[in-house]
């Protein structure tokens, strides 16, 4: 994968929405090689597919991310899980408390051994309308129908939809979220879980897609090159968090 297309993964990883018009201006190339490019890597197998994330806040639910040893799978429900080279998973839960997390934890911990890491940010549940539910209905079963399509589905106007998406988008409640075959786009993904959030948003600004975090830590998701040039970058973030942890991706899916 050559730099343009591995910064047009990383534009798409923030939002696979993001115009590519936009794209093209940042790259300093034209639209229609931002679609070629687009198209041609999820006809050659980088972009395996295109998956609408619904943070579990939404629904009135609280969410979490835990890791353990990858000597076993744990076969019940998640959100995402991830799969790293440090011989670990990664896996986001939900639950209708967060009491039913920690409930949630010590139920794959039987079975999973003692986790590696146990992250559950600070959240206030959601209260979704009526409205916003028939949305994301809508959108589980076709992730990528444009405002127009959901508009004649639901026999609103457009400009309604655009509204509530916006809102939604805004709010982290959803994305799209294209699911890159690591391996194939030779790229590096990888997480840093720190408590030096504020130093390690600017620290990996020009690298990072998500960020899941609060007041007291975070977890931020980054795209590099090789393996080599991402131990580089941790050794000099180390320097001012020495307690951060890396977690490399091998892959990734959402259920």
């Amino acid at each position: 994968m050559d730099e343009i297309n591995r910064k047009i993964v990383l534009f798409i990883l923030r939002d696979f929405n993001y115009s590519q018009r936009k794209i093209a201006k940042e790259l300093n190339i034209s639209p229609p090689a931002v679609n070629y490019r687009v198209e041609r890597m999820t006809r050659e197998g980088l972009i395996r597919k295109v998956s609408l994330y619904v943070n579990p806040n939404f629904y009135g639910k609280y969410h979490g991310y835990v890791s353990f040893k990858n000597t076993k799978d744990w076969h019940g429900e998640y959100v995402s899980k991830f799969e790293c080279l440090e011989e670990v998973n990664i896996y986001e839960i939900e639950a209708e408390s967060v009491e039913g997390l920690k409930s949630k934890i010590s139920q794959m911990a039987e079975e999973l051994g003692e986790p590696q890491m146990i992250y559950v940010p600070e959240q206030t549940p959601y209260k979704a309308s009526t409205f916003d539910l028939k949305l994301l209905s809508a959108l589980k079963e076709q992730p990528r129908m444009t405002p127009v399509e959901l508009s004649e589905r639901l026999r609103v106007s457009s400009k309604t939809v655009r509204r509530h998406l916006r809102y939604l988008y805004r709010r982290g409640f959803i994305r799209l979220v294209p699911v890159i075959d690591i391996d194939k786009a030779g790229v590096t993904m990888y997480a840093v879980f720190t408590s030096k959030v504020d130093y390690g948003r600017k620290f990996f600004e020009s690298v990072m897609f998500r960020e899941i975090s609060d007041s007291k830590a975070g977890i931020l998701v980054n795209i590099g090159g090789t393996i080599q040039e991402v131990g580089e970058k941790i050794k000099k973030f180390r320097e001012y968090d020495p307690e951060a942890q890396l977690m490399i991706t091998k892959s990734y899916d959402f259920a």
